[in-house]
């Protein structure tokens, strides 16, 4: 691999709204914002949609009693529930500095970059290399879309036994046409999209037989991503990639990577309610995020630390293994006094122009008779 690999912000930012671009196109209902939950003095995000989840969270409070959001927090990620406090936005001297410079690098490329199509040189630019992919939701499978649309072969390890929630209406699945016809699990537009230029296997790690197949799979890739909790990858015994001679680069999808929240589990509207960003200065209490965007910026940061290790395992030295996490990406956002307004207003009537302005770019698929759109990849390279 080679060339330079570029990112056109635009694009980018459209991809994070893409839950909301689905909801306009198919005029389906925006998926719903997640009520914050008032600890004594304090705010609590919990968001209890795997089955069981609600009903261990209202055993846990009636085992114990809380006064204090961070406390019921930590002890509901030893339950392993989903539940973090919604923290008050820090000041900007305590944000990243960095800035990076806005350019316009496209030149002869401007038409591709308008279509939403890939260049012929971003479709060549991971030509030959193979991704195994063990991701569910929207981060991973972004990451690896973006990845396929740059030319790499990606192979989707996902059980029949335990689907990716994005299949399922409570999953983010918005549909064409606002519903879900019987016997479609499979067309939910987010999953389905997410999907396109992917072959998929049907494995279930858990079984030995087809852990067998997976180290297979491993061993000739040379890349393997996944959103899997520490806990899992240990009790699944893949932690060890010294197990390959040869082994493949490693990308973790994690929702923090350092600090006590280390190994809590969280989606990406409660990485934003951490961030501090559904809390700034003067308001009496948090809004929710409209979206998932944190889950898009988690999407596309771990593409790029995909081609990092790609690029550094292709200069001959050892496979690299690299940890993508959503709060790290939010934290690199600029410290401008107004991010995440868009996300805590109504975001609808903003998104209907963004998606007016920047259809030129919608990438169009057909999918088992249905027509779906995506916005388009943000790579380019030259």
């Amino acid at each position: 691999m080679g060339g330079t690999l570029v990112v056109d912000a635009d694009s980018a930012a459209i991809l994070l709204l893409q839950p909301l671009l689905l909801a306009h196109w198919y005029s389906a209902p925006p998926p719903g914002r997640v009520t914050p939950l008032r600890i004594g003095d304090g705010w609590a995000a919990a968001e209890l949609g795997a089955p069981g989840d609600a009903e261990l969270f209202a055993l846990l409070l009636e085992t114990e009693s809380f006064t204090d959001a961070e406390e019921l927090s930590a002890a509901a990620q030893q339950w392993r529930l989903p539940v973090v406090p919604y923290r008050r936005a820090r000041r900007a001297q305590d944000q990243s500095p960095h800035r990076p410079g806005i350019q316009e690098p496209f030149g002869r490329d401007d038409a591709a970059r308008r279509s939403g199509q890939s260049s012929p040189a971003a479709r060549a630019a991971l030509a030959g290399l193979n991704v195994v992919d063990v991701t569910a939701m929207w981060a991973g499978p972004l990451c690896t879309w973006l990845l396929a649309q740059l030319g790499a072969s990606v192979v989707v390890v996902e059980s029949d036994a335990r689907p990716d929630g994005m299949r399922a209406p409570h999953g983010g699945g918005i549909y064409p046409g606002g519903r879900l016809e019987r016997g479609a699990k499979d067309r939910s537009a987010m999953f389905t999209s997410l999907a396109a230029g992917k072959a998929r296997v049907n494995l279930d790690l858990r079984l030995e037989r087809d852990r067998a197949a997976f180290d297979l799979a491993c061993a000739h890739a040379d890349l393997r991503v996944d959103s899997l909790s520490r806990r899992a990858r240990a009790n699944l015994g893949i932690t060890d990639p010294s197990r390959f001679d040869d082994g493949p680069a490693i990308v973790h999808i994690s929702a923090f990577s350092r600090g006590p929240s280390r190994d809590w589990a969280a989606y990406g509207t409660q990485v934003h309610a951490m961030s501090g960003l559904a809390w700034p200065a003067g308001a009496d209490e948090p809004i929710p995020a409209a979206t998932a965007y944190v889950d898009g910026l988690g999407g596309i940061a771990a593409a790029l630390a995909s081609v990092v290790a790609l690029h550094s395992a292709a200069q001959q030295g050892p496979d690299p293994t690299l940890t993508a996490s959503l709060m790290d990406a939010v934290d690199a956002l600029p410290a401008d006094r107004d991010r995440g307004a868009l996300l805590r207003a109504d975001p609808m009537p903003r998104v209907a122009e963004l998606a007016e302005a920047h259809n030129g770019r919608t990438v169009h698929m057909s999918v088992a008779g249905a027509s779906l759109r995506h916005p388009g990849s943000p790579f380019m390279s030259t």
